[in-house]
């Protein structure tokens, strides 16, 4: 690619890479951190090149994803607000690495959320996102 002067490098990262891992999806949230700082760097060696790398980090997405991981089941519960569909995470992740940006965080409830994490200290997103978790896997209590 940096030979003739053109290319495009598109990684599917995820939201889950800008905030801490929940119980259970440890490995995702780190794979999917790498794959984040990976491209960044990446991006920066290919620069002047004609090369573009992007990290695109969608949040929940409609697609088969969940039914192959098995957690549909679970990902149910998440409101609709949550949700994009896949048509337009993959258009909007053509445009940000044809427009040249390392790394494309899809729609604004995803951007507020890497926002808020990125404002919090450390041990409170922790916190956060252990009894996001608790919740999440046992619906809201009963009372």
């Amino acid at each position: 690619m940096k030979a003739r002067g053109y290319g495009r490098i598109l990684n599917i990262a995820s939201l889950a890479g800008h905030v801490p891992g929940s119980a259970g999806h440890t490995l995702y949230a780190a794979s999917k951190a790498y794959l984040i700082k990976f491209s960044q760097s990446l991006a920066l060696e290919c620069a002047g090149t004609g090369v573009h790398v992007t990290a695109v980090c969608p949040g929940f997405t409609r697609s088969e994803f969940h039914d192959v991981t098995g957690s549909r089941e679970l990902v149910s519960k998440m409101p609709d607000f949550m949700w994009m569909d896949a048509p337009t995470v993959a258009r909007q992740g053509l445009e940000a690495v044809e427009a040249g940006k390392a790394v494309y965080v899809n729609g604004r409830v995803n951007n507020a959320i890497k926002g808020l994490f990125k404002l919090l200290p450390d041990a409170l997103a922790l916190r956060m996102v252990a009894k996001q978790g608790r919740r999440f896997r046992t619906g809201p209590r009963q009372g």
